[in-house]
Formats: C-alpha cells, sequence, structure tokens
C-alpha cells in the first residue's frame, strides 16, 4: 500500500480500469429474447419490471457494444441526479426516475444492441437485460389490380402487392363501400418469401358491386397498408351478361309455342 500523500493513480490508468470494471458481462444478457422493436427516428424506452429485494444504492444503465465489451450509458444514485457518460449516446437519453427507465430519441440504425439495468450496492449487483431490433419504418404498399380473364360473364381478377424492405403480407377483403383501413392484419401468408411482392387472386360477376381489399405490409416494429377497389365493369357490347336471360326466354317460348300448339290441335279434333 502506497504511504499516505505518496503516487497517485495516473487518470489515464484510472479510467482504463474503470473501464474494464465496467466491461464485465452478463451471460444472461448474451441469449436475451428480443424485447424491444422499434424503428429508426422512433423512440425507445427501457424500464426494469420491478427493483430489487434489498435496498440498492446506484443504478446503471448500459450497453453491449461488441462481444465481451460493456459501455456505460448514464449513472444515477437513488437519491440525486443521473450522470452521462460520453459516447455515441450523449445528447440522446433520458433518464426517468418515476419507473427508473432508459429512453432513447431518436433511434438509430446501429441502436440494435443488448442492453441492462444495473442496480448496486456493493458488493452485490444484479441485472436486467433488454434485447433491443431496429427496424426500417414500413412505407405503404403500392397495389395494382389486373383482369386475366372473362369467362361467361364472370372476371377473374389479379391483386399485386409489393413493399420494399423486409415486410410480411396479409390480405383482407370486405364487401363494397370505403371504409377505415384497420390495425394489422393478423397472420403472414403461409409461404410467402419476406420482401418479395404478394398476389391475390379473386372473382366476380360483371357488373357487380366493388370488391375492397387491403393489402397489409408489417415487420416486427410497424405496419402500413393500401386498398383497391376490385371491380368487373360491364364491356359495351358484350352480350354475354344477357345470355342467362336469353336461354330464359327462348325457353319460356318453347313451351308457350308447345302450348298453343297443342290447344289448337285440341280445337282442331272437336271442329
Amino acid at each position: 500500500m502506497s504511504p499516505r500523500g505518496g503516487r497517485r493513480c495516473p487518470p489515464a490508468l484510472l479510467a482504463l480500469l474503470l473501464g474494464l470494471a465496467g466491461s464485465r458481462g452478463f451471460p444472461e444478457c448474451e441469449n436475451a429474447p428480443v424485447s424491444h422493436a422499434v424503428t429508426v427516428g422512433g423512440s425507445l424506452c427501457l424500464a426494469p419490471e420491478r427493483e430489487p429485494q434489498w435496498e440498492w444504492t446506484e443504478i446503471h444503465w448500459g450497453v453491449r457494444m461488441d462481444p465481451g465489451m460493456r459501455q456505460r450509458i448514464l449513472t444515477a444514485p437513488r437519491d440525486g441526479d443521473a450522470s452521462y457518460a460520453e459516447g455515441p449516446f450523449h445528447g440522446r437519453v433520458k433518464f426517468h426516475r418515476g419507473n427508473l427507465s432508459l429512453c432513447i430519441s431518436p433511434v438509430r440504425r446501429d441502436d440494435n444492441r443488448v442492453y441492462w439495468a444495473e442496480f448496486e450496492r456493493r458488493p452485490v449487483i444484479s441485472a436486467r437485460c433488454f434485447r433491443v431490433s431496429v427496424w426500417d419504418p414500413v412505407p405503404q404498399p403500392e397495389l395494382r389490380s389486373q383482369i386475366l380473364e372473362r369467362e361467361r360473364g364472370w372476371c377473374r381478377l389479379a391483386l399485386l402487392c409489393s413493399s420494399p424492405g423486409n415486410v410480411s403480407y396479409s390480405w383482407a377483403c370486405a364487401g363494397a363501400g370505403p371504409g377505415p383501413i384497420p390495425g394489422p392484419i393478423p397472420g403472414p401468408i403461409p409461404g410467402q418469401i419476406p420482401g418479395s411482392p404478394s398476389r391475390l387472386l379473386r372473382s366476380l360477376p360483371e357488373g357487380a358491386e366493388p370488391q375492397i381489399c387491403l393489402c397489409n405490409v408489417s415487420n416486427p416494429a410497424g405496419w402500413s397498408a393500401a386498398r383497391a377497389a376490385l371491380t368487373c365493369p360491364v364491356i359495351p357490347g358484350n352480350c354475354s351478361h344477357w345470355r342467362p336471360l336469353a336461354v330464359a326466354v327462348a325457353e319460356g317460348l318453347t313451351l308457350l309455342l308447345v302450348g298453343f300448339g297443342c290447344w289448337w290441335r285440341e280445337n282442331s279434333r272437336e271442329g
């Protein structure tokens, strides 16, 4: 032990020792599942679900920057103001004492990391882990409709829905008339490859009321939707939609002629 008044630890060495002390890892954080999904440019708030049962003195918030390396974001004593560390989060973080949460805004793409809240009362330490995934905002999808074929007064139509990025698709169709776009439609399409366009096939009779179909695209952090009205318009000069009526009229006339023939024959015999 150095005598009182002897050489003290240089500030650079002291900072290195503190950095090494702060780089110890929590094994339970390595395999933590994703607990928060957020979009680039959005806001993220992480809050411990519960405090330790023992009387802690400080809470530290930090992040794993690289495997085996951790960086502290802030330190807040139980009774006192929080102190923020220099680094990539400086100026973007805020500590809320009410629920002991760490809030980051705006979120950047490289904030896709594992975070931890460390309660401390030397030598006891208790940690809470949070794995955050960062996603691009979901743009509104593009919808295109096409009539594939017409047959006997019916149209076979296709809707093509496309959106950039790694997204999942789902569809919903309702009756005629506009309405508000609902929330995310649950259940992505089985076998749909994320990021590739999705196609929906429908059949409608000619002249029927429009059918509203909604394409929903989503990722774990958000969603967007677009809708289109499917119609099978009657083509001027196309008599295919009159064909059933013409057949019915022809059958009626045939029955009428047969009945008249029978009546005339009976009257001829009586005469």
